[in-house]
C-alpha cells in the first residue's frame, strides 16, 4: 500500500511538472488555430476550449506564408543554421585537435584565453562585430549572420574534452602505419567523437535558429529576414498585433527544433553528460 502511494505521488508530481512546462506551449499551439477574438474569449476562465480550439482554422498560417514571407524566412534560417553548424564543427574540431594532439608552448594559455570569451556578453560584441562585418561587405547578407559565430568557445571546450578521452596509443599505432595528422584526425579521432559532434551540432543549430538580436542588427532587407525576425515583423506591422498569426509563426518555428531534438536527443544527453568528465 505504501509503495502504491509513493508511485501515485511521484506520478502526480511528474504530471504537475509536465503541465508547467508544456501548458504554455500547448496554449500557443492551440491559439495559432484560432481567430483573434477566440483567443481572448477562451483565455478566462481556463477550460478545455483554451487548449482545444472549438472552431480550428488555418487562416493564420495561410496569411503568414502568403503575405508575410514566412516560407522564405524559414529557408533563410535553415541556410544560416546549417552553415553555422558546418562551420562550427569544422573549425572547432580542427582547433581541438591542435590543442590536444600537437603539443606547443602556451597551448593551455590559448585555451584559457578562448574560454575567457564566455565572460563577454553578446550585447557588448554587437558594435565591433557590426563594424567588422560591414567592412567585409557582408552586411545584410546571410553569410554575415552566421560567420561571426562559427568560432564557438563552447564548441572548442566540448570537443577538447572529448579528444582528451581518446587514448594516445591509437595515434601512435596510426603513425607506425605511416598516417599523418590529417589521416589520424579524419580516420581515428572523428569516428570516436560522434556523440560530442552530434551534441555540438544540435546546440549550435538551436543557438542559430533562435538568434534574434544579431540578425536584427545586421539584416535590413525583408527578403533576407530569418524566422525570428519574420515573426517579430508580423507583430509590429499592424497597429493591433494579430496574436493568432504570432502564435502560428512561433508554432511553425518550433517544429524543426522539435524534430531535430527527437532525432538527436540520445546524443545530446550523452554528450552533455560526458562534457565535464575530464579537465
Amino acid at each position: 500500500m505504501k509503495r502504491a502511494l509513493q508511485i501515485l505521488a511521484g506520478g502526480a508530481i511528474l504530471l504537475v511538472i509536465l503541465a508547467i512546462f508544456l501548458g504554455p506551449y500547448a496554449w500557443v499551439v492551440a491559439s495559432s488555430f484560432k481567430q483573434q477574438f477566440a483567443i481572448f474569449r477562451d483565455l478566462k476562465p481556463i477550460t478545455l476550449a483554451t487548449f482545444f480550439p472549438s472552431e480550428p482554422t488555418l487562416a493564420n498560417f495561410i496569411h503568414l506564408f502568403e503575405n508575410r514571407g514566412l516560407g522564405r524566412a524559414l529557408l533563410n534560417s535553415a541556410i544560416v543554421s546549417s552553415c553555422q553548424v558546418a562551420g562550427t564543427l569544422a573549425l572547432c574540431s580542427l582547433a581541438a585537435y591542435g590543442l590536444t594532439r600537437i603539443p606547443f608552448k602556451g597551448s593551455r594559455v590559448v585555451f584559457a584565453l578562448v574560454l575567457m570569451t564566455f565572460l563577454l556578453p553578446i550585447e557588448s560584441l554587437m558594435v565591433p562585430l557590426y563594424i567588422h562585418v560591414t567592412g567585409l561587405g557582408l552586411a545584410d547578407t546571410l553569410v554575415g549572420v552566421f560567420i561571426p559565430w562559427i568560432a564557438s568557445p563552447f564548441g572548442l571546450f566540448m570537443l577538447r574534452q572529448a579528444f582528451e578521452e581518446i587514448p594516445r596509443e591509437l595515434d601512435e599505432a596510426a603513425r607506425i602505419d605511416g598516417a599523418g595528422h590529417f589521416r589520424i584526425f579524419w580516420s581515428i579521432i572523428l569516428p570516436n567523437v560522434r556523440t560530442p559532434l552530434a551534441t555540438l551540432a544540435l546546440v549550435t543549430f538551436l543557438f542559430s535558429w533562435n538568434a534574434f538580436l544579431w540578425p536584427l542588427v545586421i539584416l535590413h532587407s525583408p527578403r533576407n529576414h530569418v524566422i525570428q525576425l519574420a515573426i517579430a515583423q508580423s507583430v509590429s506591422i499592424a497597429q493591433l498585433p494579430n496574436w493568432g498569426e504570432t502564435f502560428a509563426g512561433a508554432t511553425v518555428a518550433t517544429v524543426p527544433l522539435i524534430v531535430l531534438f527527437l532525432f538527436l536527443q540520445r546524443y545530446f544527453v550523452r554528450g552533455i553528460a560526458l562534457t565535464g568528465v575530464k579537465g
